[in-house]
């Protein structure tokens, strides 16, 4: 089965430093995946990830000096807290979703593919991914310009997903303003993804990012070679 969604931790915002906070009901080995969006081009423009914490493979992705989305995750040890983000200089906003079930080791997503859109517009169209196993939990993340006050992005469409959910859409009017946006869905079967596409209520400079999640391979018993999760047939009694 693939990876799931456990919880979202509240947004942080505002015009000084944020610390996004951490998801109800976490446990260890828990993925934590935390998107930012800031300007780009007011010092320092960018954020730190705390410690325990990285880049996904090419966050963070910046549109011009419009607007830059910043995607980070750790593996939840049962004891580490929520820690600040910095200040990223003109506004800054942060959330962070928690996942159950990725591999146990090294990084937990399979693929991931970026893009930017330069027209300042309501269409948002996402990378696709060609994934290689099945099950995989796709996150598709948004960050706009846009400097709006309400909910702004509007359902996704993607033919080759099941389970679409938007997870994140939070938006603030600090400063420049500007908007993250978080939707998770399923890709059941190995392949390509394609584009997703959806609609904002106000036009923006756009970042965007597809992460592709793997489910944990089946863990296996040393004395007895079946996966944990599959029930073991009993020889009959004769």
């Amino acid at each position: 089965m693939p990876p799931t969604v456990v919880n979202v931790g509240a947004v942080a915002s505002g015009a000084a430093a944020i610390t996004p906070a951490f998801p109800a009901s976490i446990i260890r080995d828990d993925i934590l995946v935390g998107i930012g969006e800031c300007e780009g081009v007011t010092a320092p423009g960018t954020y730190t990830p705390p410690s325990g914490w990285a880049h996904i493979t090419g966050s963070p992705v910046q549109q011009s000096t419009n607007t830059r989305l910043t995607v980070i995750w750790a593996r939840y040890d049962g004891v580490m807290t929520a820690q600040s983000w910095g200040d990223s200089g003109d506004h800054n906003i942060g959330r962070i979703i928690a996942i159950r079930g990725c591999p146990l080791t090294g990084n937990p997503w399979h693929v991931v593919a970026n893009s930017v859109e330069a027209a300042s517009d309501t269409s948002v169209s996402w990378p696709g991914v060609t994934t290689t196993v099945a099950d995989t939990l796709v996150l598709e993340c948004l960050a706009c310009s846009a400097d709006n006050a309400s909910s702004a992005l509007g359902a996704l469409t993607n033919g080759a997903y099941t389970d679409i959910v938007e997870q994140i859409d939070n938006q603030l009017i600090t400063g420049n303003g500007g908007q993250i946006a978080m939707v998770s869905a399923t890709k059941a079967s190995a392949g390509a993804t394609g584009s997703s596409t959806a609609t904002l209520a106000i036009a923006g400079f756009k970042a965007l990012m597809t992460v592709a999640f793997p489910p944990a391979p089946p863990r296996y018993d040393s004395y007895n070679p079946q996966p944990l999760n599959v029930p073991v047939l009993q020889a009959a009694n004769w």
